[in-house]
Order: structure tokens, then sequence, then C-alpha cells
């Protein structure tokens, strides 16, 4: 369905300074676009948030290695996502809908259960060393 809807011109008062930031920002981030389009899109992503958290939705976030965060940007740059949020929220949908949460969830119990495992074997061989320097016998 196309919107029929006309952009109307608002007038913003902004600091010097603040407005320096913001051009800085997008100096070196010219995948935002305008100084409108930055706004615009700044105070609808505000009015998401808060929207979000007042119907008791979730808030989260993710920190990213350098390397993801160049490729999700990339991602952005060419057009295959609007925004960083869409594109990790795609990323993480792919994941569950084709069933590899499963394998993720696999991979760490493995890895975490050998990490328990071998704990425990140290805590128990430490504990059975403490018993016999006090010349405790375990097997009475």
């Amino acid at each position: 369905m196309i919107s029929d809807s006309k952009d109307i011109k608002i007038t913003l008062r902004i600091s010097e300074d603040d407005l320096d930031e913001i051009d800085t920002f997008l100096e070196n981030n010219p995948r935002q676009g305008s100084r409108s389009e930055f706004l615009r899109n700044c105070a609808l992503n505000y009015i998401s948030n808060k929207s979000s958290r007042k119907g008791g939705g979730n808030s989260n976030s993710v920190i990213l290695s350098r390397k993801q965060q160049e490729l999700i940007e990339r991602m952005v740059d060419l057009g295959y996502y609007s925004g960083e949020e869409e594109a990790i929220k795609s990323i993480i949908e792919y994941v569950f809908d084709n069933g590899m949460i499963k394998t993720i969830f696999e991979d760490r119990i493995s890895k975490y259960g050998q990490i328990e495992k071998s704990l425990f074997r140290n805590i128990k061989d430490e504990e059975d060393r403490i018993n016999r320097s006090r010349g405790v016998r375990l097997d009475e």
C-alpha cells in the first residue's frame, strides 16, 4: 500500500555545539544520510524504544566484535537492511527459524559440561590431597 502522506517541514532549535557533534557523527557515518534523515530516525527509534518498554517488551543490547560490526554495517551500506537493528534481528530470526539454535545450545552444553566435569574433578582431587595431608582416611 502506498502512503499518500507528504513530508512536513519543522523547525528545530539546537545549539551550535550539538549541531557540530551531529555533523561530525554524520561525516564519520555517511550511511546515516542527511541531518533530516538522521534526526527523523533518531526520533522514531526513541519512540519505538519507549513504546516497547511500556508494553512490557524486552530491551536488549548486543556487543559485537569489530569484524561482526563491520560486516553488519557493510550489509546496511549495501542496502540489504535499513539499519543495524533490523540486520541483527534478521540474523537472530534466521538462526531460530532454521533450527540452528539447537546446535548452538548443544555445543554450549558440551563445552561447559566438560569444563564443569574438569572443575569438579579438580575440586575432588584437591579435597583428597588435603585429607591425605591431614591423615584422614576416606575409605573408613
